[in-house]
């Protein structure tokens, strides 16, 4: 007798292989994922579940024994689906195309219509089972309003998904099959699902990435309905050990679980069976008969309710009983829009992104606009006068009509800057502080002027990392516009403090600066963990610098030395440590004693390379402590031509170290005299 371990866990993700839809759902290479401790956890919280495991075994054997196969009908199951988008306006949140080329990827799955079903191979063709389930997008939301069975929500979770996501979104799950779509989950898993329980009501559904649509929602599903792995219950494949596990299914043979497409695989004594969907070999093409009764016991029985999903009151409920036709809904409004700055006399294109119906009719009026007001469904608008404008939309279907909008969205920036000339920001004024820099926060705690800490005055501006409980939050921080095109010096200076509070901390400070009203924007400066921190140790505490705890930091300005509308911006990306601090804005000024008055020039070339390039400086008094590094585009160090060495004054000239050859692509050169720091790009 086959021996049957059985737990609540979530599950690897298999690549996609076929699809008759015209919608492209092919996915990327495989991601294992590592949900045992889930599993581990539940049941160590909840040890009577393994009761319900044994009962649960228990109804499956005496199912099995009575079952009889229903050849009458084509489908017996009817399952109501509901796909919940979680996006940050990204790719991931993928069309309505996407989710219909999905659900009808499932139901030729699960009634054996893939197309690719015939290269089964002849050992296994024989048992390859029509499973008889059908799976319908809900038309009926929990409040018995119409629906296409797809909800959008906009939260940064689409980054890191794990449970939470079930508790912004959901729908009684002993009514509806849940499915939540998003970017990234936070294991780093493709997705994972629960098997049927009376533990996991709060956990019921699917949570799967964006990018995986195609097979692995029929894996998932099979998860879903108590379908184990072919090797057994863990998400460890291809270890010898596995031929002691097994599913539980007497048609599927012992294996250790395949991770390559190789059908003549042989890991426990006979041939694995490959190219189940409940394998991870990336060439998933069926269920057995046995999985198919196992499949079926799930269904019928009370556990985890799975029973009451197609029961006939609950398709009625849910809008998925025949007849089944295209629902006319009200639209959900929304839209998006290609920027957010631009200077006058520039145009914006916003983009209809209702769902929950297709709209037939659209109204728009644009504050600010010209025109202000339009029936396209994707509309240009020209603004001619700075400000900042708020967008209404709505649109319509003869079911209903829906209205959205979002405030203060479009900023438009004169031609002619705020200010001319040199220009030192102490954010001493907090009215001016508040009419000329933009704060774009999205961590609970982001940019704020602060009389705690400065270097000049009484004021600053800071982030209280420390208190923030999130990380990869970006906040913005952008400055009004200055014409440089009579300065005489060539950069922004402005001092900064930060600490880290572990070693393992990962915050990054961007600067940038754009010539066109911040429609785009130009990189000039990156401090990462291993250069961010301004004192020597981590802090504990909610840090608050002292005189000397602060760095001045430079971005060159020659590329557009002759620029007349300059914005600069700074991004903190957070990475788990304390608090940072900005101060004393210096644009075109004159650079200080004590900023760079050790470095005379530095300059790396040629610039672009296809070679070896070389670094220049001129030091003009004796340095301590010389860090020169080569950092690539998301701030990785790649080499480290000096480290941590003294210098005497006078001129040098090196290689960036030729025996190890850069690839093609965008470099920083990070030169560090003394704690003075300038970058510098290299292509």
């Amino acid at each position: 007798m086959k021996k049957t371990i059985f737990s609540v866990l979530a599950s690897v993700l298999l690549p996609f292989v076929g699809s008759s839809q015209a919608y492209d759902l092919s996915e990327p290479d495989r991601i294992n994922c590592g949900t045992a401790i889930i599993n581990n956890q539940l049941l160590l919280e909840n040890p009577q579940m393994q009761l319900e495991i044994d009962e649960k075994n228990k109804w499956y054997k005496e199912f099995a024994k009575n079952y009889q196969e229903n050849k009458t009908e084509a489908v017996i199951y009817t399952i109501p689906v509901v796909y919940h988008i979680i996006h940050n306006n990204g790719a991931e949140n993928v069309s309505k195309a996407a989710i219909e080329a999905s659900i009808a990827n499932l139901n030729e799955d699960y009634q054996k219509l893939n197309s690719d079903i015939s290269q089964v191979i002849p050992a296994f063709a024989g048992i390859a089972a029509d499973v008889q389930v059908r799976f319908r997008l809900a038309h009926l939301d929990p409040n018995g309003n119409c629906t296409e069975g797809i909800t959008r929500t906009v939260s940064p979770l689409t980054y890191a998904m794990d449970d939470a996501v079930k508790s912004i979104v959901r729908w009684d799950p002993n009514s509806y099959l849940n499915i939540w779509v998003g970017q990234t989950i936070a294991s780093g898993a493709g997705g994972y699902s629960y098997y049927p329980s009376s533990f996991d009501y709060s956990f019921r559904g699917i949570v799967i990435r964006s990018a995986q649509l195609g097979n692995s929602i029929t894996h998932e599903v099979g998860h879903f309905l108590d379908l184990p792995h072919l090797w057994g219950s863990s998400n460890t494949p291809g270890i010898p050990s596995n031929c002691s596990l097994d599913d539980g299914i007497n048609d599927t043979p012992f294996c250790e679980g395949a991770q390559s497409c190789n059908t003549a695989l042989v890991t426990c004594g006979s041939l694995d069976n490959v190219q189940n969907y409940m394998e991870y070999s990336g060439c998933s093409r069926m269920f057995t008969e046995g999985q198919k009764v196992r499949l079926h016991a799930a269904l019928n029985s009370s556990v985890g309710a799975r029973s009451s999903l197609w029961a006939p009151a609950n398709l009625i409920a849910t809008g998925v009983a025949d007849p089944y036709t295209t629902p006319v809904c009200a639209p959900i409004a929304d839209f998006t829009y290609n920027k957010e700055y631009l200077c006058e006399g520039g145009s914006v294109s916003f983009s209809d992104d209702s769902y929950n119906a297709t709209p037939t009719m659209w109204n728009w009026t644009f504050i600010g606009g010209a025109p202000n007001s339009s029936g396209a469904s994707n509309p240009t608008i020209t603004y001619n006068n700075a400000g900042t404008y708020s967008v209404t939309h709505q649109p319509s279907t003869i079911g209903g009509s829906d209205i959205e909008t979002k405030t203060n969205i479009i900023t438009v920036s004169s031609l002619v800057a705020d200010y001319t000339g040199a220009v030192i920001e102490s954010y001493e004024n907090a009215s001016q502080v508040n009419s000329d820099w933009i704060v774009e926060n999205n961590a609970q705690l982001g940019w704020e002027r602060n009389t705690f800490a400065s270097t000049t005055g009484t004021s600053s501006m800071r982030i209280r990392n420390f208190f923030n409980s999130t990380t990869d939050e970006i906040d913005d921080l952008i400055s009004p516009s200055y014409d440089i095109s009579s300065v005489s010096t060539k950069t922004m200076t402005f001092k900064q403090a930060y600490a880290k509070k572990t070693s393992a901390d990962d915050d990054r400070l961007f600067v940038y600066y754009s010539t066109n009203c911040g429609q785009s924007w130009i990189f000039g400066l990156l401090l990462t963990s291993a250069n961010l921190s301004t004192v020597g140790s981590t802090q504990l505490a909610d840090f608050v610098p002292t005189t000397g705890d602060w760095m001045t930091r430079s971005v060159d300005l020659s590329t557009v030395s002759n620029a007349t509308n300059v914005r600069f911006k700074f991004e903190f990306k957070s990475g788990g440590g304390n608090n940072i601090y900005i101060d004393d804005i210096n644009v075109g000024g004159v650079v200080g004693v004590a900023d760079f008055n050790n470095i005379a020039s530095f300059s790396v070339y040629p610039n672009p390379t296809s070679s070896s390039a070389q670094i220049s400086f001129n030091l003009i008094k004796d340095v301590n402590r010389l860090n020169v590094k080569v950092r690539n585009a998301v701030g990785q160090e790649i080499t480290n031509v000096i480290n941590d060495q003294s210098f005497s004054k006078g001129k040098y000239t090196l290689q960036i170290d030729e025996q190890r050859k850069l690839a093609a692509g965008i470099y920083f050169v990070e030169f560090n005299a003394d704690d003075n720091v300038k970058v510098q790009k290299l292509i």
